[in-house]
């Protein structure tokens, strides 16, 4: 009932703002998202512009700032929620959430340009579902296939979409943090991706950590935000079992900067993690041999897009497979990575530079391209 009513009074509360504030507005389905816009935001409540922030989350991390320049209005009800998003009155509203109005988030007829950034570097065409991108007006392309892949899907189509160039500020991030770094050696993040496909639902899982453990291997296992919700029985089994290994520990940290510096190696199935930590420290990722996660319901297991895709690109380029048959060999693969340390960083940083936009500064272009578009709606 609580929920109910303060989302009643915070609807009402935004419907109360200044034009000004509706002009820039962003949405963040919970800390997650707000971590990953924080350094967008705050560069422009730096130069003074004026921002709105819509949260799902209650203990959202905005809610402690109290810069002039910004306002944060909380919507935890889920039906009024949908009812906002329906009627919302704004000029740009940049969200980081797929499947705007074929569902939980519609569209406004009072809203003139969605915008999407990417929080994943996953791709387009087959990790979404197919129409997940179609109801976005305008996008922030991290990289060329990003960029080729709204291309394509978008051909034809009556109203141009505008794809924007800028990069892929979240890695600028992990490249300039400087956290309070704790003993590295033989750590190890263990990072899969959620769902049907996620590796945290193969019995597969089970095998990797026991090796890792008798070689003494000191483990942080962060499973996708997603899986706590999505793959929760799989989680508790695996918690189960090695909870009471001293060298195993489970990270709910919803800002990854930290659990990535405080790690040696990253081991995956498809998360877009790897891709992040990969590039951030030019380290090859240890991807496992599984099955491909794929959400688009066009799209099998056997078709020729797959090979395509930016994930499945980035396993040969940034880092190395693992077979279940070479499990028990894992210490001698980690082993190589260290031997072989210069000839990975050549190769990661020929790759960023071959698809990345703006390698050196996404994150000054992302908020120049939004003060160019809050200027040509003022």
């Amino acid at each position: 009932m609580n929920s109910f009513i303060n989302s009643i009074k915070e609807i009402l509360r935004y419907k109360k703002i200044d034009k000004v504030f509706r002009e820039i507005v962003f949405f963040t389905e919970n800390n997650n998202y707000s971590f990953f816009f924080k350094n967008i935001i705050e560069s422009l409540l730096d130069k003074q512009i004026n921002v709105t922030i819509i949260s799902n989350d209650k203990h959202d991390i905005f809610l402690k700032n109290n810069n002039k320049n910004l306002k944060v209005f909380i919507i935890d009800n889920f039906f009024l929620l949908q009812y906002f998003f329906s009627n919302i009155n704004c000029k740009n509203f940049i969200m980081t959430t797929p499947d705007l109005g074929n569902g939980i988030i519609n569209k406004s007829p009072f809203t003139k340009n969605y915008i999407y950034i990417f929080h994943s570097l996953i791709s387009t065409t087959v990790a979404y579902k197919r129409n997940a991108f179609k109801n976005y007006d305008t996008f922030f392309c991290p990289t060329t296939i990003h960029l080729k892949e709204l291309k394509d899907f978008f051909e034809g189509e009556k109203k141009e979409k505008k794809l924007i160039k800028v990069g892929y500020p979240k890695i600028n991030e992990l490249k300039n943090f400087k956290p309070q770094i704790i003993d590295k050696k033989n750590k190890i993040l263990i990072a899969p991706t959620w769902g049907v496909d996620s590796a945290v639902n193969k019995y597969e899982i089970f095998i990797l950590i026991e090796k890792l453990l008798e070689k003494e291997f000191n483990i942080i296992f962060r499973p996708h935000p997603m899986s706590f919700e999505k793959d929760k029985e799989s989680i508790n089994k695996i918690l189960k079992k090695f909870n009471k290994y001293e060298n195993f520990n489970l990270s709910k940290d919803k800002n990854n900067l930290e659990v990535f510096y405080n790690c040696e190696n990253l081991i995956t199935d498809w998360s877009g993690s790897a891709i992040e930590f990969s590039l951030a420290f030019k380290k090859p990722s240890i991807f496992l041999d599984t099955d491909q996660r794929i959400r688009n319901e066009d799209i099998n297991k056997k078709s020729e897009i797959l090979s395509n895709t930016f994930e499945n690109i980035c396993r040969s380029e940034i880092g190395i497979i693992l077979k279940t048959e070479d499990y028990e060999n894992i210490e001698e693969k980690i082993s190589d990575i260290k031997i072989n340390q210069e000839i990975y960083q050549k190769r990661i940083i020929n790759f960023e530079n071959n698809f990345f936009y703006n390698v050196k500064n996404s994150l000054e272009v992302s908020v120049y391209e939004i003060l160019k578009l809050y200027e040509k709606s003022s």
